[in-house]
C-alpha cells in the first residue's frame, strides 16, 4: 500500500510539471543586447565635384588678328622719320612745323602697302604741302613716284587740290585746309584708294601703280603743321 502511495505522488508531481505554462519555467538569462554606440555628430556629405567645363569648338581670333595702332609722331620726337630735303622742322607743344627751308619731306623709315593713316594737319592759306604714300624712292618722293594725297588749297591747277590724290583722282568736294586743324584719314588696300578729309568722303577709286613703299609728309611753302600721325597695316 505503501508503494502505491508513493507511485501516485510521483505521477502527480509529473502531470503538474507537463501542464505549467512555458513562461514559468526557469530560462537561462538572455544574453544582453549589444549596447547600441555613442551617438556621434554627422558630418556633412561633400560635395560632388564639380564637372570641368566643356572647351568651346569657337576660338575667337580677333585679339590676334587685329591690328594694332603704330604712333608715328605724338608729339614729342622725329625718330620714325629721315628728314629728306631742307624743310627746318621744329617740334612745338604736341606738333611739329616747317615755315621755311627748302622743300623736302619727314619720310617714314617703314614700308608700307595695304595701311590706313589718321593725322590731323594746319596750313597757312599760301601752303603746298601733302602726304606722299607707297613711294618708290625715299630720296626723292613726288607725284610722279608716290600716290600724292594733296594739301594746296591755292594750286593753279584746282582739278587735284587738297584732298585729291594728284594725276589719280579729284576731290568730292572742295575743302579749304587754310587757318584750322583738319583730319586725313587715308586707307590704301591693295588697289581701293580712300580718302576722308575731316569726316568727308574726298576720293573714292581704285588704281595699282604703286604696290608698297615708305610714306612722305612734305613741305614745300607756307606753314605747314602735323599732329597725331599713326597708321596701322591692313
Amino acid at each position: 500500500m505503501h508503494h502505491v502511495k508513493l507511485l501516485f505522488g510521483m505521477l502527480a508531481s509529473i502531470m503538474l510539471i507537463a501542464c505549467q505554462p512555458a513562461g514559468d519555467m526557469a530560462e537561462e538569462p538572455a544574453a544582453a543586447a549589444p549596447a547600441a554606440p555613442a551617438a556621434q555628430t554627422a558630418m556633412p556629405a561633400a560635395a560632388p565635384a564639380a564637372a570641368p567645363p566643356e572647351q568651346s569648338s569657337t576660338v575667337t581670333y580677333s585679339l590676334i588678328n587685329e591690328p594694332t595702332w603704330v604712333n608715328l609722331f605724338a608729339g614729342h620726337d622725329l625718330s620714325q622719320f629721315n628728314e629728306v630735303g631742307g624743310p627746318e622742322w621744329r617740334i612745338v607743344d604736341d606738333y611739329v612745323e616747317a615755315t621755311s627751308g627748302e622743300a623736302g619731306f619727314l619720310v617714314t623709315r617703314g614700308s608700307y602697302g595695304n595701311v590706313q593713316v589718321q593725322l590731323e594737319f594746319w596750313t597757312s592759306p599760301d601752303a603746298n604741302s601733302g602726304i606722299f604714300m607707297r613711294c618708290q624712292d625715299a630720296n626723292q618722293p613726288g607725284a610722279a613716284t608716290c600716290y600724292e594725297v594733296n594739301i594746296f588749297d591755292q594750286r593753279p591747277d584746282q582739278s587735284y587740290r587738297t584732298g585729291g590724290i594728284v594725276d589719280f583722282a579729284e576731290p568730292m568736294a572742295q575743302m579749304d585746309a587754310a587757318d584750322r586743324w583738319n583730319t586725313f584719314d587715308i586707307v590704301m588696300d591693295g588697289d581701293h584708294l580712300v580718302v576722308h578729309m575731316n569726316d568727308t568722303l574726298m576720293v573714292d577709286t581704285t588704281d595699282d601703280s604703286f604696290a608698297v613703299g615708305p610714306i612722305g609728309f612734305q613741305w614745300s611753302a607756307g606753314v605747314v603743321r602735323f599732329r597725331n600721325i599713326r597708321l596701322r597695316p591692313l
